[in-house]
């Protein structure tokens, strides 16, 4: 990082209404395709960490015996337990917590799940070790995240900064599985997902028109055509319109504890 990032705070708690009310946030294609992979049954606990407004929470709370939903910024959990009531969803609480220092006891839950927000963590690493640590033997983690072509990667983690100053960095297919089989936890399920989004759209809940926008456009009109290539970016009339959103979706297991000799 070429910057310290924003608190969270500074930016979520500006756009929290506006995270609760996104249809992409709310029922994205990858929340049912992570949800399914991850299999929850009806005796196990879930964590969700960088919960926002609790989109992720509240679709698991159906499958499991509780959910917690972890978040750094009051704004969102404030959000959450706004949807968790109007729902009538008993078995959901949201506290606030840092996804590198997790409040919780080794051990704690079945189910660690992170979708749309690992972008937002400045050290991946710590999260996916905390994450391991707190996850029962045999537990799964669950994560959904931008994940860019390595030969866009750079541009795109420019422009998310541009957009949204607490993005630290997206990281690539190929690093995920890096950084998951460091953590200790074996990778079984993976599948990356692309669709393409206005640049309108993409700058959403930034309103279009602001200085955002401007300096994004500034930045697609210095990128070099490798890049924009990578990203799937299509123009119009010479100016860049959209590109595609690639996603990863990834279940990794923790291995069973092995019997005593």
């Amino acid at each position: 990082m070429d910057r310290e990032l924003a608190a969270p705070e500074t930016f979520f708690g500006k756009y929290a209404a506006a995270y609760t009310a996104s249809e992409r946030h709310a029922r994205g294609a990858d929340l049912a395709i992570l949800v399914e992979a991850l299999a929850p049954r009806p005796q196990e606990r879930a964590l969700d960490v960088a919960t926002g407004p609790g989109h992720t929470a509240l679709a698991l709370a159906p499958h499991v015996r509780e959910v917690v939903g972890l978040d750094a910024t009051e704004a969102m959990l404030t959000e959450a337990r706004k949807l968790a009531e109007g729902r009538k969803v008993p078995n959901v609480h949201f506290q606030r917590g840092d996804a590198a220092r997790l409040p919780f006891p080794d051990g704690s839950f079945d189910l660690v799940t992170s979708r749309r927000a690992p972008h937002h963590f400045p050290r991946i690493d710590a999260f996916l070790s905390e994450a391991a640590r707190v996850l029962v033997p045999g537990g799964r983690l669950g994560i959904s995240d931008m994940c860019p072509d390595p030969a866009g990667a750079d541009l795109l983690n420019h422009l998310e900064r541009l957009r949204d100053p607490t993005h630290a960095r997206a990281l690539s297919d190929p690093e995920w599985t890096e950084e998951v089989t460091r953590a200790g936890l074996a990778l079984t399920f993976r599948q990356v997902t692309a669709e393409y989004l206005p640049l309108k759209e993409w700058l959403s809940p930034v309103p279009p028109g602001g200085t955002e926008e401007v300096r994004v456009r500034s930045a697609l009109k210095e990128a070099s055509p490798s890049a924009l290539k990578a990203l799937g970016a299509r123009a119009e009339e010479g100016r860049v319109v959209g590109w595609e959103k690639r996603r990863i979706l990834l279940v990794a297991t923790k291995p069973a504890a092995r019997p005593p000799p």
